[in-house]
């Protein structure tokens, strides 16, 4: 269906906004750069998949899920500027342009982040998650994906939560983990909490918990806490299995064994219960810990430092605006995993703005 989404590059939204590019196409939505008719800053505007505008109930929840998420005013969340609707009645949401990386080009393909750069961006999802869950709105599908490292003006990065609402939209659709008539799947099994996965309506802010412990032990080890041959069958493991503890594929982690042991409790009263907490408990075990050192993992793959984001260019393809892929920035590792997963360089972050990881050669 990307050609579908992509024809409407070029197009004009509600006599405002003209689409210029295809950021991403999900389960649910559209995301295109778009660019104001009359002038002003490009935006970022999400347009629901015609598959559910014969969704009454789909696109009401879209439109108010829009309208809640931009009560949200942090700067650890990405800010929702307007809900509105196209000519033919369907809503878009129009949020603020990012220029940066999702979390999830770091830890594709077994990418580790070292425990101190970790922590940061960690400590800005549980910023994030305090400012929602204060004002009583749970995530629901955090992941790699939906954390975001945006580059401002001055080079530096921070760390945003995107999509706060979009589960709720889910449920409408028939609830996470249904594949659309596209042959997407809503929601991301690997970082449901048990309780989620059991009854979408008995969640609470301690699903989001989960789902940060979840996220934070792939950044470390890179790999997935529950693994399964099918999406589906990881629901099933999630609710029964345990990661493999953190220490047994790197006993430089043993320090944090007993905070994955308790973010990860399949009963979220015996979970973490406020982001404050788990912040609290996670600078404890880590403060006066050496840095993560270099070392081995089983199979003799190295680990990485911070990953180099590759360099995007701009080029023109059939009159549509598309962006390529070149090297990263930067020297060549001395050790390549053999996953050819992102590298990390010497560049650290810091909470909240970080130094620049790379370079983008776009307009936002």
């Amino acid at each position: 269906m990307t050609e579908v989404v992509d024809a409407l590059v070029g197009a004009v939204i509600a006599k405002r906004f003209r689409l210029v590019r295809l950021i991403g196409d999900g389960g649910m939505a559209a995301v295109y750069a778009g660019e104001p008719v009359n002038g002003g800053p490009h935006v970022a505007l999400k347009i629901l998949r015609g598959e559910f505008m014969g969704e009454p109930e789909v696109a009401s929840r879209f439109i108010a899920e829009g309208q809640m998420a931009g009560r949200l005013i942090h700067p650890n969340i990405a800010r929702v500027l307007e809900v509105g609707e196209a000519e033919e009645g369907t809503p878009f949401i129009v949020m603020e342009l990012l220029l940066g990386t999702p979390l999830s080009t770091y830890t594709e393909n077994g990418g580790r982040v070292p425990l101190d750069k970790a922590l940061n961006v960690i400590e800005g999802v549980l910023a994030a998650l305090a400012a929602a869950h204060a004002a009583g709105i749970v995530h629901r599908d955090l992941k790699p994906a939906n954390v975001f490292l945006a580059r401002d003006s001055a080079g530096h990065f921070s760390v945003k939560v995107l999509d706060f609402g979009v589960a709720k939209v889910m449920d409408a659709a028939g609830g996470m983990g249904k594949r659309t008539r596209t042959g997407m799947l809503l929601g991301t099994p690997a970082y449901m909490s048990p309780e989620q996965i059991k009854n979408a309506k008995d969640v609470d802010a301690r699903s989001d918990l989960w789902s940060t412990g979840v996220l934070f032990y792939e950044m470390l080890t890179g790999r997935q806490a529950f693994v399964a041959p099918t999406e589906y069958a990881r629901l099933a493991a999630v609710v029964i299995n345990e990661p493999v503890p953190v220490e047994r594929i790197d006993p430089s982690l043993t320090h944090l064994s007993g905070f994955f042991a308790k973010a990860l409790m399949k009963d979220p009263a015996q979970r973490f219960q406020t982001a404050h907490e788990m912040v609290t408990a996670l600078r404890a075990v880590a403060s006066g810990e050496e840095p993560v050192k270099l070392s081995r993992l089983e199979g003799g793959l190295a680990l990485s430092h911070l990953p180099e984001v590759p360099v995007y260019a701009v080029s023109s393809d059939a009159g549509r605006t598309a962006m390529s892929a070149v090297r990263p920035i930067g020297p060549e590792p001395a050790h390549e995993p053999t996953a050819r997963a992102p590298h990390m360089g010497a560049s650290t972050l810091a909470s909240p703005a970080v130094s620049p990881l790379y370079s983008l050669a776009i307009e936002p």
